[in-house]
């Protein structure tokens, strides 16, 4: 009885496992967005310290350049690295953890930064 027990534990814990696993690839088939930083964004939200960005700046990530234009201003263009789901302004010092989501078929990319307050929310143009 005890055996059968654990083994039915056991067999529950791996479906648990495999529901998550399962879950998480559908969630990148449907949001073909999820991970990808290219392309043009515009920033939407900005939330903690905010001294260097402007409240519908445009970025827009290239090769290994990104170009930040706020509103009526000279582009700015930041090297970066974005490698496991962090985005790294090598110049700057400034590194985010990188999430993406979907609201009402708009996608968006937030910016947590790592040893800042600051949280950026983007809307994806192209």
């Amino acid at each position: 009885m005890k055996k059968g027990l654990f083994y039915l534990k056991t067999a529950l814990f791996v479906l648990l496992i495999l529901f998550g696993v399962i879950g998480s690839n559908c969630n990148n088939l449907l949001d073909p967005t999820a991970g990808s930083i290219s392309g043009t964004w515009m920033l939407v939200k900005m939330e903690g310290n905010l001294q260097d960005v402007c409240l519908g700046e445009n970025l827009e990530f290239q090769s290994s350049q990104a170009v930040l234009t706020c509103p009526g201003a000279n582009p700015v263009t930041r090297p970066y690295t974005y490698t496991n789901s962090v985005l790294s302004y090598t110049t700057a010092g400034i590194s985010y953890d990188v999430t993406f989501t979907s609201v009402n078929g708009v996608s968006k990319m937030v910016l947590t930064g790592k040893g800042i307050e600051r949280v950026l929310t983007y809307n994806k143009l192209n």
